[in-house]
């Protein structure tokens, strides 16, 4: 019984194995490495107290919580442009606006960005110059 109830309480976590890659712990740029907290998402806001954040790593794997669900994947740089892989996600149901907020951040993070960091802000731009996600630097 108690296997059974573990195994219940456990979130899934999907994860598409033939995506994964991984960058040189040389090539990202100490700037881009770090915790960052979403301000912004496609210049729609965000939900007051609600943190979507993106961890950024020096081995070329991202992770954070998108606002209901964890998150794991990894990128690739290619000068300016960021690359996000697919990521893996727990699969929880939160209140309708907090799945629409966690969408919106996992769509704006599907596509080839660009990214600067701007004192303590990290931006992300689409292909077409229009804000993808505006971050805030984040410390716990």
């Amino acid at each position: 019984m108690l296997t059974l109830t573990l195994f219940l309480s456990c979130s899934c976590v999907l994860l598409d194995a033939t995506s994964v890659s991984t960058v040189s712990a040389v090539s990202v740029p100490a700037e881009l490495v770090g915790t960052w907290l979403a301000e912004d998402i496609g210049g729609g806001g965000v939900i007051d107290d609600l943190q979507s954040t993106l961890a950024i790593n020096d081995d070329g794997t991202y992770s954070g919580f998108a606002g209901c669900n964890s998150y794991t994947g990894t990128f690739n740089l290619k000068g300016s442009e960021i690359v996000f892989g697919p990521a893996g996600a727990t699969r929880k149901m939160c209140v309708p606006a907090v799945m629409g907020q966690e969408t919106k951040f996992f769509r704006a993070l599907r596509s080839g960005l660009s990214w600067k960091v701007e004192d303590t802000t990290l931006v992300l731009t689409k292909a077409d110059s229009n804000l993808a996600v505006r971050l805030a630097a984040h410390s716990r």
